[in-house]
This record gives C-alpha cells, structure tokens and sequence, in this order.
C-alpha cells in the first residue's frame, strides 16, 4: 500500500509540471494554430541556459530563473516574429517542417556548445525530503507542484478578467472579427508565443534539480507535451493540467511497478487505452 501511495504522490506532482508544459504549446495553439515540435528542445535550451549559470556564476538554477525567463521569453518573441509569423496561414505541414528544423537546430547547438555527454545542474533544495507518513517526497517536486498549479490559475485569471486575455480568446475564436473590433492580432499572436516560451523556461527551472540532463532530451519533452494536450483538449487549461496529472501518475507507475522498457512505456499505453474508449479526450469541450 506504500508503494501505491508513493506512486500516486510523485505522479501528481511531476504530473503537474507536464501540465505546465502543455499549457504553453496550448496557449499557442489556440491563437495562431501553430504546434511547436520544437517545443520539448527550448525546455532542453533553458536547462542548459542554467547549466551555463552555473557554471559560470554559481547560480542555483532558482536564482537563475529570474535571468533565464525573460531571456527565453524575449527570443520566443524573435522566432515567432521572424520564422513562424511568416508562415502562419499557409500549409499545415510547412510550419511542421519549420519546427523540426528549428528542433534539430536548438538540439545541435547544444550539442556544439555543452558536448554530448549527461550534465546535472546543482540546487541546494535538490536532496531535501519530506515525509508525509511513509510517502518519501521530494522538495523540488513539491516547489513545482505548488507553482505549476498557482501558475495555471493565475493564467486562467489573466485570460478571464484582464483585456490581453480578452484579446487571446478573441483571437482564439475568430482572429478576422478580432482584427475588426481593432484587435492587433500579430501582437498577440507574438506576445502568446513568447509567453509560452516564457513558461517552458520556468518549467525547466522546476525539472532541473537532481535531473541529468543532455541536449537530446528535447524530443522526450515534447512527446510527452503532445499526450497531455490530445488527451486534455489543446486549448481547454483544466483538461491540460488533468492531462498532465495522468500522464506523470503512469509515469511513475511504469516506474515502481514495472521494470524495463515496459515501465517507460506505460504513460503512452495508457493514452492509447483512453483514447480507444474516449476519442474526444478527457473533457467535454474547450474552455472559452
């Protein structure tokens, strides 16, 4: 029985920052249509930005946070400017051939600069524990659970009662009756997408500690943000975290309970199981 319960207690909390992760992609989706398969490697690109940190100043990847968050949100706002707006609008596939260039070339970047081999990035909290009886819990994965979820309602908030928000869902619902109500479209389209950046920066930060990491985890990331959207609606934020919180509990199911690739493979076992007998996802619609 402590086994299930230390299963269910690290798959809600590392379920959570899936979550996070999925809401930026979602964000982006439900103003411009775009989905980043580059997504997972600009969460690799952050890891590596605190790596850099600290190895250069000692920042604990916390502290490094308050740098690296608007450095990423500020060059989402230049790759979507400059490489995605100007394909928005045309072929489906050519922004996913974009994407995948601009994976391939985030990961070889890495690659060129950090080496290929496994790197860890320190923090003081990465060893603390709490016990909540015989439930061993990680620090960090409490801090990432406790911001991924107060980051979620605070996005909510936003888009419900402040005019950007406003804006986003307008532009969501129909884009050419935004812009006549005098809506700039391509602000917000640029603004959404280097929020997005934005929050894989800081859902880095909250998957780092005592994580080893190499450039090409990109891929993995991005997968995994892909299961939580299709099974929780792309635009639809409680069905996203809900998302989140079964893909990270098969997670770490697959991991007590299961040995080899089997374990690894339970969280897309289980998406496929739902999916089978639930097509539409987990929720009945998307949030307007």
């Amino acid at each position: 029985m402590t086994e299930l319960y230390q299963a269910l207690a690290q798959g809600l909390l590392i379920g959570s920052t899936y979550g996070l992760l999925a809401l930026g992609m979602g964000l982006v989706y439900g103003v411009s249509g775009v989905v980043n398969f580059s997504h997972g490697d600009f969460i690799s690109l952050g890891m590596f930005m605190c790596l850099a940190l600290y190895s250069a100043f000692s920042l604990d990847p916390y502290v490094s946070a308050v740098i690296t968050i608007p450095v990423m949100t500020a060059l989402g706002a230049l790759v979507y400017r400059f490489l995605i707006r100007p394909m928005v609008g045309h072929q489906f596939l050519m922004i996913v051939q974009l994407t995948l260039g601009l994976s391939l070339v985030l990961q070889n970047g890495i690659l060129m600069v950090f080496g290929g081999q496994p790197a860890r990035t320190p923090s003081v909290v990465e060893t603390k524990l709490i016990l909540l009886g015989d439930v061993v819990l990680r620090l960090p994965h409490v801090i990432a659970f406790v911001i991924s979820f107060a980051l979620a309602i605070a996005l909510y908030v936003m888009l419900r009662s402040t005019d950007f928000g406003r804006s986003i869902r307008a532009v969501h619902q129909n884009a050419h009756a935004a812009a006549l109500m005098g809506i700039n479209v391509g602000r917000v389209q640029v603004l959404t997408f280097a929020m997005g950046i934005g929050l894989l920066a800081l859902a880095a930060v909250l998957l780092l500690p005592g994580t080893p990491i190499q450039p090409t985890q990109g891929l993995r990331y991005t997968v995994i943000t892909l299961l939580v959207v299709v099974l929780g609606g792309m635009t639809n934020f409680v069905g996203i975290m809900l998302g989140g919180l079964v893909i990270g509990i098969a997670e770490a199911f697959g991991t007590i309970y299961l040995e080899g690739p089997l374990g690894l493979l339970m969280p897309y076992l289980i998406f496929v199981a739902i999916m089978l007998f639930r097509p539409q996802g987990l929720t009945w619609r998307s949030a307007r």
